[in-house]
């Protein structure tokens, strides 16, 4: 970028006026409160947005007579002329020009969108240019007075690591939701204790054997009447759960053939939801489309009603850029601008109708998604049914196996006559504990059982997570060798850049410079020596930050030029003759802007284009 001209409009001390610049030296001379800050100050406004000294309102830099201030440059960028202009009513121009004629590229007040416009355009951020391009006075004491997490996020921006400081925060929140529900599954597992050792079952068994053989001896004793009318009761209690079980069964598969059927229906189904998947990508996708357009023909309308009215207005200059106004140059860019929004309208139009259709799309998807979860809940409550109903089944057929040997018939209701021999009462009492302790045992079981399944998928819970907190952890180990590898990669360069201006210069003896350590503030070794900053001389400090920002721009990115605000300010004259040797070579690569009011500086920088600046003007 090769700064050409600096114009101003009710911008500070001054009114209306043009400040051409060449390439080399330009050096802004005059005595103090002769505007040669606002100069600075213009040129940094322009390009940021922001004023040079902090916490300073944009709204100050403006004329005290006038409404509103506009600071604006004409530069050229690969061999392309562009005019940028930029008011403390936060509106943004920027016009290039094409066959002599200036268009409008861009026109709007939204300051994320000016941002997003210069950093895609031109490769303008604020924090890179305010510390790699410009000098302004006292900024290195307020650099070196930073805490070290300001400096930190300040080196994350330059290096463009900032998303992936974001990326691992959300890691390292989605790692401690993780670990929360680590312990709480295995606080669950914990409430899962049971006996691994089955020693129910052998109780059971022998249960049920001396049960048979009271039965045996009951029915013997009472020629069968009161045993068979244990077995038809409890026939009919199996009979009556294997009912009711098959009726839910039935009930699980109404609207199809057979078990079969329900599975082949949601695996249709599931195969329909793969094939519309990335619907909501898709969606998500024409919705930023849509909103990109709006925002465009929202800034085209705006372009052409300005225009528009400076048309309908017959004025001859622009307000804004103070330019001539030629009506034919207007008119065809309104018809331009105007052809692009139909263009963008059309576009819109489309986009909002398949906007429309893949919602509906997903609509469906998630009805369909509803009736699989349906499906799929009824399947699984059919396969749980399943060995329920074989079971009592197969008890119920061994019973009427038992009955059919007695020569009871299945469908014989009727109960025998209650015993009148009492002496038989002892052995029926012995049958009923026998068959109480029986029920209570398997109950037991059962909730053994249940416990078990409970905790195989609670450690399977717990497999997963485990597997989880390793993938965050690798991610968030990954993240940060990343970080560290760009930082090595982007800061190692600088710090060998920064020695040779240190080496170039003779400011030390034998120096080293880590910029690492303390987030771009230089750890300085003198003669095998650290040496604090806090104890360099003024002028030490002086040439070693502009030492430092030239490496800087030489790793992440000059626009171009040097914009250096009284740099000999407190320099004796031998340093101010360092300081004019040190322009002179920055110069042989880059453009400069220097102001000053020292006429050893003057002298120093004889050939340089000159801008004098005196209290009058």
């Amino acid at each position: 970028m090769l700064l050409e001209r600096i114009r101003l409009r009710s911008f500070g001390c001054f009114q209306e006026q043009d400040f051409d610049l060449h390439d080399g030296i330009n050096l802004i001379f005059g005595p103090n409160f002769s505007g040669k800050s606002t100069l600075v100050n213009a040129i940094f406004f322009t390009l940021t947005g922001k004023p040079i000294v902090p916490r300073v309102d944009s709204s100050a830099m403006k004329n005290p007579k006038a409404y509103s201030g506009t600071a604006g440059i004409q530069f050229i960028v690969d061999s392309e002329r562009y005019q940028l202009f930029r008011g403390t009513e936060k509106r943004t121009l920027l016009r290039y020009e094409k066959e002599g004629a200036w268009n409008v590229l861009f026109d709007d007040k939204r300051i994320r969108t000016t941002e997003l416009m210069l950093q895609e355009r031109f490769g303008i951020m604020h924090e890179q240019i305010a510390l790699t391009t410009f000098l302004r006075e006292g900024e290195i004491f307020e650099f070196l007075a930073r805490q070290s997490a300001t400096r930190r996020d300040i080196l994350h921006t330059l290096l463009g690591i900032d998303r992936l400081i974001e990326a691992r925060q959300r890691f390292i929140d989605t790692r401690r939701i993780a670990k929360r529900e680590q312990g709480r599954i295995q606080s669950h597992q914990n409430s899962l204790r049971y006996n691994a050792q089955n020693v129910n079952k052998a109780e059971i068994a022998r249960i049920e054997a001396k049960l048979n053989d009271l039965e045996t001896a009951y029915g013997a004793e009472t020629s069968d009447s009161a045993l068979i009318a244990e077995w038809i009761q409890h026939q009919n209690r199996l009979q009556k759960q294997v009912d009711t079980l098959t009726h839910q069964q039935n009930e699980t598969l109404s609207g199809f053939n057979d078990i079969a059927h329900l599975r082949e229906m949601i695996v249709k189904i599931e195969k329909a939801i793969q094939e519309t998947a990335g619907l909501e990508t898709k969606r998500e996708q024409l919705i930023q489309h849509i909103g990109r357009l709006q925002s465009e023909i929202e800034a085209l309308t705006t372009v052409c009603n300005t225009l528009r009215t400076l048309l309908e207005s017959g004025e001859q200059h622009c307000p804004t850029c103070y330019q001539q106004v030629e009506q034919e140059v207007i008119q065809r860019i309104v018809d331009e601008k105007e052809e692009e929004k139909s263009q963008r309208s059309e576009e819109l139009k489309a986009h909002k109708q398949s906007l429309e259709t893949e919602t509906e799309n997903l609509e469906s998807r998630r009805e369909l998604e509803k009736r699989l979860q349906t499906l799929q809940v009824r399947s699984t409550q059919y396969k749980q049914r399943a060995p329920n109903i074989e079971k009592l089944q197969a008890e119920l057929n061994a019973l009427s196996s038992r009955l059919s040997e007695t020569g009871v018939q299945q469908n014989e209701q009727s109960l025998p006559d209650t015993l009148t021999t009492v002496d038989k009462q002892q052995l029926k009492t012995q049958i009923d504990s026998q068959r109480e302790r029986l029920g209570k045992l398997k109950q037991e079981e059962a909730v053994r059982l249940d416990r078990l399944g409970a905790l195989k998928r609670a450690n399977s819970d717990a497999a997963k997570i485990e597997k989880t907190l390793l993938s965050l952890e690798l991610a968030c180990s990954g993240i940060d060798k990343t970080i560290e590898a760009l930082q090595q990669q982007i800061l190692k360069p600088a710090e060998d850049e920064l020695h040779h201006w240190i080496d170039k210069m003779q400011l030390f003896g034998e120096t080293r410079v880590d910029l690492q350590r303390e987030h771009l503030l230089p750890s300085l070794s003198i003669d095998g020596a650290d040496r604090s900053l806090m104890l360099l001389s003024g002028s030490e400090k002086m040439f070693l930050y502009l030492c430092f920002k030239v490496a800087l721009a030489r790793v992440l990115g000059n626009p171009g030029f040097f914009v250096l605000d009284d740099p000999t300010l407190h320099l004796d004259g031998e340093r101010k003759t360092l300081m004019v040797d040190f322009i002179r070579q920055l110069a042989e690569e880059y453009q400069v802007v220097v102001t000053s009011y020292d006429e050893d500086v003057r002298s120093g920088l004889e050939g340089a284009h000159l801008i004098e600046m005196s209290r009058e003007t």
